[in-house]
């Protein structure tokens, strides 16, 4: 069986998210995609949303998708999952012949910072999804300067012995602008749940 586990915080989940699924569906020959809600993030002081109507979310906007799990294994554990622990936990539940891990370009950029990193990275190939570098370190930004965001983590890779695919993507917004002006933002909530995301926001 071959995997791939997608997770963040999705606080809330929006139409990039739902775009990056299909896009993976598309493009990776997979059995299961697994969306992982975190309950906490390490590297994020706290969450707007409690995890559990947050994976609630995620289950209405996926359902239709018959390849997709949303798992609640962070969530169960009620407290800081690190990645390396969850693809430990996916691998015992499925044994996979392939484990894919799915992340946004700026969290890639800085994952030799991540738990057990030279563990991690014999385990999983990661799939790189394109984002807007605007918050990345210095250094970074002075590389795109002379490279394209693919040009960077494919050399990032390199030099860290990293398996990657890089998938170019386009969204203009992310979780934390749409809620910054959730009323004019609302459209790029699915509309089966913009209504218990616009009042739980709120």
């Amino acid at each position: 069986m071959k995997i791939a586990i997608f997770g963040g915080s999705f606080d809330p989940p929006h139409k990039g998210h739902l775009q990056i699924m299909e896009l993976v569906l598309n493009k990776l020959d997979i059995d299961r995609l697994i969306i992982l809600v975190a309950y906490k993030n390490p590297f994020k002081k706290n969450y707007r949303i409690e995890a559990r109507k947050r994976l609630e979310w995620l289950e209405s906007i996926t359902s239709k998708y018959d390849k997709i799990i949303c798992s609640d294994y962070e969530i169960l554990q009620d407290k800081v999952i690190t990645s390396i622990q969850s693809i430990r936990y996916f691998e015992s539940i499925y044994k996979p012949s392939k484990l894919y891990f799915v992340l946004g370009q700026d969290n890639f950029l800085q994952v030799d910072k991540w738990n057990e990193f030279n563990t991690l990275k014999t385990k999983v190939e990661f799939i790189v999804i394109q984002r807007d570098l605007e918050n990345m370190q210095d250094y970074k930004k002075e590389l795109m300067q002379s490279k394209t965001s693919k040009e960077v983590c494919m050399q990032y890779a390199s030099e860290l012995d990293i398996k990657m695919q890089f998938l170019s993507f386009c969204y203009n917004n992310s979780s934390s602008k749409i809620i910054q002006d959730i009323s004019n933002n609302i459209n790029e909530i699915p509309s089966n749940i913009y209504k218990d995301v616009l009042e739980s926001y709120k």
